[in-house]
């Protein structure tokens, strides 16, 4: 049954989803596989580190989250990775999904790599795509309802809403307000992405409505 479940789940997305989870699905536990065999270390080569951006290595504001801080943030990220784009990936196309969510990721990296060139930094995790996710979540299915597990029925909005303050919480004690800070600049990239999209599609000649569901196809 479980097997069904999933494997229904993963067909529903189209390949650019697919592709997007899996990738970050198997970024952790191959980066310990190279740890512990003592081939490779991910980390060294894909964290986000401003003085090696600075120094010509730009896949760097990409490559950073695709790897967790930990396990736990690991397991984390990708519960809520696989919720979002479980529901976006299927009206979006793949393509349109990577560029959304790397622009959030790129956004959230501009910041530290800009200030804090000389401080030694290394930051990891997905938080500024999930805060781009979250965006997406919040301005084209807000309106819906669901059951949040722990808390009850509320609105996608309030949904959105409520994750976005646990991961500001959780990001501010682990790693402190700067990079907070950063993180967010990767959902405002997204608000500006789908504000500028929707206005594209208005001067396109598409009639405003006020029903989420033709909105969200239309982005």
């Amino acid at each position: 049954m479980k097997k069904n479940v999933f494997g229904n789940f993963f067909s529903s997305l189209r390949f650019g989803a697919r592709l997007l989870l899996l990738a970050y699905a198997l970024g952790f536990p191959l980066a310990l596989a190279g740890q512990y065999t003592h081939t490779v270390d991910l980390y060294d080569w894909l964290a986000l580190s401003p003085e090696m951006v600075w120094k010509g290595q730009l896949w760097r504001v990409m490559s950073y989250a695709f790897l967790p801080m930990g396990i736990v943030d690991w397991a984390v990220s990708l519960f809520w990775l696989v919720t979002l784009v479980g529901v976006l990936g299927k009206h979006w196309s793949g393509r349109l999904l990577w560029e959304y969510s790397l622009l959030s990721t790129v956004v959230g990296a501009v910041p530290i790599v800009l200030l804090k060139s000389q401080a030694g930094l290394v930051v990891l995790g997905n938080a500024a795509m999930i805060f781009g996710l979250l965006v997406a979540w919040y301005r084209l299915y807000g309106r819906e309802r669901i059951i949040l597990l722990g808390v009850g029925e509320m609105s996608v909005r309030q949904a959105a809403i409520l994750v976005a303050i646990i991961e500001v919480l959780i990001l501010f004690f682990s790693v402190g307000w700067f990079v907070t800070l950063a993180m967010l600049c990767g959902g405002l990239a997204g608000w500006a992405h789908l504000a500028v999209r929707w206005k594209l599609a208005m001067m396109q000649g598409s009639r405003p409505t006020d029903s989420e569901r033709i909105v969200r196809l239309e982005i």
